[in-house]
């Protein structure tokens, strides 16, 4: 079916959204079941029959309403939904799930109203329900980092045994998720979902709503403290996707992260661990670098080369090849599936711009990826500077100073030329970088992205490589682009490719 999604994880900011162009259909609901899945009172119904009406169309979006969509009026932080009810049904909508009061005009026909306590809580209800009704095994993926990753070279792999569906970008909260999951046919052999949190009870609610029938967490770090409070907090946060794991249902896990042995070690049912331990059941070893990637060896006997950047993304494919594994999959069939592997946008994305190299990992940031960022900033093989720009890691809690000071400590430590932080946090990486013998003269501090002049662009030269690393809600993407925009001022087109 053809879908709208929010793009900013767990909360609700805005509704009308770009459109996913696509002509399937999601398998068939009736209004009777609608309404009983989310304890639905139909209100209106003005010169519409309902006794056999069908919904095969679900929207968030009243700019891209399909004739047939049932419209579900959204509340954000900015934004009502309940406003572009009239614009829904001027556009084709049979229906929309509301919470407010609406005034509607009496002249429009063949349209209804079914009115719920909560319309998010709604839209998830309904996805679970439509999920029991399909025999596509779901896949829930969880973790501290590497989640989008994971699912992006799982639906890679599993492409290669029949139809698979997946979460569009990092569609992870609980508007993102039932509408991947209305997007999931019967004709889905797979379906491999995001799940993501910054508070308790979160994963679990996804969890619910996706019954997976496996269960993934790629690792746990100190990550969204700031609402779940410790390292033991993500933890339980984490494990709440084995909550509702269907029967016979599988854990995969990473055996490297004690945090993970520790679930695995109190769960109950089947469990397929994956990482660098000969304690794992899909064991990488034998790890080459190459020129645009790694070549390594899966259980001693099956050699992989996956084109992508940075060792931690050795981890995420170990990760992809247990789910394999998981579902009862010949892995040795899949030699050569990743060779033709991309990341997803913004993780450690590289694109030269004249003589100079920027490589954009800007998606998001916490410590552990940030450290991975560094790793690769320090081994890869460049023979101009290396500029590590970093902004501030958010939603640490009380111990954001610190994590960031211990950022900076580990900056000194390796073969990085120039530092540029932003933010107030990222400023401590500054200060600590310098306490620990980074000199004065090769750091560089600013407020804000804003604050970043064509002054300090300048002074990059020739083969400098620059990597953008920082929160989602620093929006360091908007640095890659002040350097775009400057180092092109200064450089021959030809130059730019």
């Amino acid at each position: 079916m053809t879908v709208r999604l929010l793009n900013r994880p767990y909360k609700i900011t805005w509704f009308r959204l770009f459109k996913h162009s696509n002509n399937k259909q999601m398998e068939t609901l009736t209004l009777e079941e609608i309404l009983n899945a989310i304890h639905g009172i139909l209100e209106y119904k003005q010169g519409l029959s309902t006794k056999h009406l069908k919904i095969n169309s679900i929207s968030t979006d009243s700019r891209n309403i399909h004739n047939g969509d049932l419209f579900f009026a959204l509340k954000g932080e900015h934004l009502d939904g309940h406003r572009f009810v009239a614009d829904a049904m001027n556009g084709g909508a049979l229906g929309a799930v509301i919470s407010n009061e609406i005034k509607l005009d009496p002249n429009y026909k063949n349209f209804f109203t079914i009115r719920v306590k909560d319309t998010t809580t709604a839209l998830g209800d309904l996805a679970r329900h439509y999920r029991q009704k399909l025999k596509t095994k779901i896949i829930g993926i969880t973790g501290s980092n590497g989640k989008t990753t994971t699912k992006e070279m799982t639906y890679h792999l599993l492409s290669n045994f029949g139809p698979v569906a997946k979460s569009k970008k990092s569609f992870n909260n609980f508007v993102g998720v039932p509408l991947t999951i209305f997007e999931i046919e019967n004709r889905h052999l797979y379906g491999v979902l995001e799940m993501g949190t910054n508070a308790p009870g979160e994963i679990r609610r996804l969890s619910e709503i996706g019954a997976p029938n496996v269960a993934v967490i790629v690792n746990i770090s100190k990550t969204h403290l700031e609402g779940l409070g410790s390292i033991e907090g993500v933890a339980r946060a984490k494990e709440e996707i084995l909550e509702n794991l269907r029967n016979g249902g599988v854990f995969v896990y990473n055996v490297d992260n004690p945090w993970c042995v520790k679930i695995a070690n109190n769960f109950r049912g089947k469990v397929v661990g994956f990482g660098f331990s000969t304690q794992a059941d899909i064991i990488g070893t034998n790890i080459k670098k190459k020129t645009d990637g790694y070549t390594f060896v899966i259980n001693e006997n099956l050699e992989i080369y996956v084109p992508t950047p940075g060792y931690h993304n050795i981890n995420n494919c170990l990760a992809s090849f247990a789910i394999c594994h998981a579902l009862g999959h010949n892995i040795y069939t899949l030699k050569d599936a990743l060779s033709s592997f991309k990341l997803p946008s913004m993780r450690i994305e590289p694109q030269r711009i004249g003589n100079i190299t920027i490589v954009n990992d800007a998606y998001n940031a916490n410590p552990e990826s940030v450290r991975a960022a560094l790793q690769y900033l320090n081994e890869i093989n460049t023979t101009g500077r290396k500029i590590f720009v970093c902004g501030d890691m958010l939603e640490l809690g009380n111990e954001s100073y610190q994590l960031h000071r211990e950022i900076g400590e580990t900056v000194a430590q390796l073969n990085i030329d120039i530092l540029w932080t932003v933010g107030k946090y990222a400023l401590e990486i500054a200060k600590a970088a310098k306490s620990s013998g980074m000199p004065e003269n090769q750091i560089f501090s600013f407020k804000d992205v804003g604050d970043i002049s064509d002054t300090e662009i300048n002074e990059l030269k020739e083969n400098d490589l620059v990597l953008i690393k920082g929160s989602r809600g620093m929006h360091m993407e908007k640095t890659a682009d002040k350097l775009k925009e400057s180092i092109l001022k200064r450089v021959p087109v030809h130059n730019c490719f």
